[in-house]
């Protein structure tokens, strides 16, 4: 079987309004590009949506660090910047304070949020539930995907033990959402 993109609500010649089809191919022609695509796809949606969104209020929240405008133009290559001038190029206390509110509220978890790796306890779903309508193979797949994420949250819980600084745990596979929430 052959997935196109050439016809239907992507637009003709491809995936409208994207130059090149975004690096997308026309068309794909085996099991083995298809499940290229798909796990491309199910990793943008999940873990690097999840490392990418759920840090915005430790960058954003700060705004000296990153702010979201600024209120004077870059200075020019020969001018000497002084404190003052940084100062009035930070962006009012208002907008520096709506900009930290929306970073922190972007980078919540939605309270119905599914997991890569769930715990009920902590009330967070995971890939096996009542809605799932899938086959024996499927559910034999699910099982061994689980047992490796398992695998590899032990090893970050373990790397990550006695340490003295900030631990990076975004990608466990414990903190990645299934799927990014409409």
């Amino acid at each position: 079987a052959v997935v196109s993109t050439q016809s239907g609500h992507y637009g003709r010649g491809g995936l409208h309004a994207f130059v090149d089809n975004c690096g997308f191919p026309n068309q794909l022609s085996n099991k083995a590009d298809l499940t290229d695509y798909i796990s491309v796809i199910i990793f943008n949606v999940s873990a690097f949506h999840a490392s990418v969104n759920f840090q915005t209020a430790k960058y954003y929240g700060f705004a000296p660090g990153s702010p979201s405008c600024v209120a004077l133009p870059p200075p020019k290559a020969d001018e000497q910047v002084t404190m003052e001038r940084i100062l009035s190029t930070l962006p009012s206390k208002e907008i520096s304070e709506l900009t930290m509110v929306t970073s922190y509220n972007l980078g919540q978890f939605s309270p119905i949020e599914k997991y890569l790796l769930g715990d009920k306890s902590l009330g967070k779903g995971d890939l096996t539930g009542e809605t799932m309508l899938v086959g024996e193979k499927q559910v034999e797949c699910i099982r061994q995907l689980l047992s490796k994420m398992q695998e590899l949250k032990d090893k970050i819980r373990e790397r990550n033990q006695n340490k003295s600084y900030h631990l990076y745990d975004v990608l466990s596979p414990d903190e990645i959402p299934l799927t990014t929430q409409t």
